[in-house]
């Protein structure tokens, strides 16, 4: 990023306190590489689905104006007349129509396969790609995936890169997943990852990736190819939503490219990173004060701190922490320190990372720290578009 200069931005409080945390991460130890994507991303402008401050012009754009030849009849002092094109809008995408969920639906040809150690993320990836005729390694996978430390996790970030290099597909993975999404995705060909507890809270907090392969509503529950706890397990639907929500209910699918199309329109508005993340953050803060428990109340500091409502998230990690433990929550780590450095507490967040680093001593697979595009979405939401930096 040579020569590159940023303007004075005329900021509200909050919005400062953002831009000076971009700022802050240059200076840390933030690579260069994430701070660039978050100018990146702030040079864009409107070009993820947010709309700017001010009411944007005329939608056409006029094309550089041509001289037109004069006719023969034209008189030689007469003014010549410019031709202007206007470039015609871009037709709206059209998306396949997906089929809609049975009563009941399983994968008939997918393999199980038994975890080695730690590794429950790199077998549900193998069981996933069996279902699309694939037969991968589970240590080949595992060494791509998480590498050599035998204490890290699985994060959903390296599955695209290392499935779109290695067999030609690819890989997409949201947050905000529902039992009915996993229906559909089911329904229409598509083989969802989950990351959940392994068993119930109560009894061990493991964070853990299984495969589901299908489900039944006469008998309400989803069929799992899960690597510690066998083939076809049933889990209720009940079940499945509350152990899925410390993980933000997130899934991943593998998928062949051509039929991307079809995995959008399943997926729907949810396809939008920004849009996912309102989503999540209005639902997850919905549930907290519905459910008023301690897992509740640390999902929506998270989902208010990935939507950039920093001061939102804190109060939510304060009253969730209060409630009971955050063991086994791994994001919680990164999320709420960085939620109060975003609000500028940085004595405050020091302090509060050194008191919950050994709430997970494994190291976190889940989101980096600072979270940039929540940084730009805090910004953005309370900074006229005409003071954002454009050069």
């Amino acid at each position: 990023m040579v020569g590159l200069t940023l303007p004075m931005v005329r900021v509200s409080a909050s919005s400062g306190r953002a831009w000076s945390l971009l700022c802050y991460g240059m200076r840390g130890r933030a690579p260069l590489a994430s701070f660039g994507l978050a100018v990146g991303i702030l040079l864009a402008g409107t070009g993820f689905g947010l709309r700017s401050a001010t009411p944007a012009t005329s939608a056409t754009v006029a094309q550089p104006a041509t001289l037109a030849a004069p006719s023969v009849a034209q008189a030689a002092d007469a003014p010549v007349p410019l031709a202007t094109t206007e470039s015609a809008p871009a037709p709206a995408e059209v998306l396949p129509t997906p089929k809609d969920a049975p009563a009941s639906t399983v994968f008939d040809d997918m393999k199980h396969v038994w975890q080695s150690l730690n590794n429950c993320g790199p077998a549900a990836v193998v069981m996933a790609l069996s279902a699309l005729g694939v037969d991968a390694s589970q240590e080949v996978a595992r060494l791509a995936l998480r590498g050599t430390d035998v204490r890290r996790g699985m994060g959903p970030q390296p599955v695209d890169p290392w499935v779109k290099a290695n067999f030609g597909l690819r890989s997409v993975w949201r947050n905000d997943g529902t039992n009915d999404l996993m229906k559909r995705l089911i329904a229409n060909g598509f083989v969802p990852m989950v990351t959940q507890w392994m068993q119930d809270p109560s009894i061990s907090r493991i964070a853990h990736w299984r495969t589901v392969r299908g489900y039944d509503d006469a008998q309400g529950v989803f069929y799992v190819n899960d690597p510690m706890l066998g083939n076809m397990v049933a889990l209720s639907y009940d079940w499945f939503g509350r152990n899925w929500q410390s993980f933000a209910y997130r899934y991943m699918v593998i998928y062949r490219p051509e039929n991307e199309p079809l995995l959008r329109a399943v997926i729907g508005r949810d396809w939008s990173e920004p849009v996912m993340r309102q989503a999540l953050y209005e639902r997850a803060k919905n549930e907290a004060k519905a459910q008023d428990t301690n897992f509740a109340w640390l999902a929506y500091g998270e989902a208010a701190y990935a939507n950039g409502v920093f001061d939102e998230a804190v109060a939510a990690f304060e009253r969730g922490f209060s409630a009971g433990s955050a063991s086994g929550v791994f994001g919680v780590r990164n999320s709420y320190p960085q939620a109060l450095r975003a609000l500028g507490r940085r004595q405050e967040a020091d302090v509060i990372a050194q008191k919950i680093n050994g709430i997970t001593p494994v190291p976190s697979t889940v989101a980096a720290a600072p979270d940039w595009y929540a940084l730009f979405l805090a910004l953005r939401r309370s900074t006229p578009f005409e003071s954002l930096p454009t050069e």
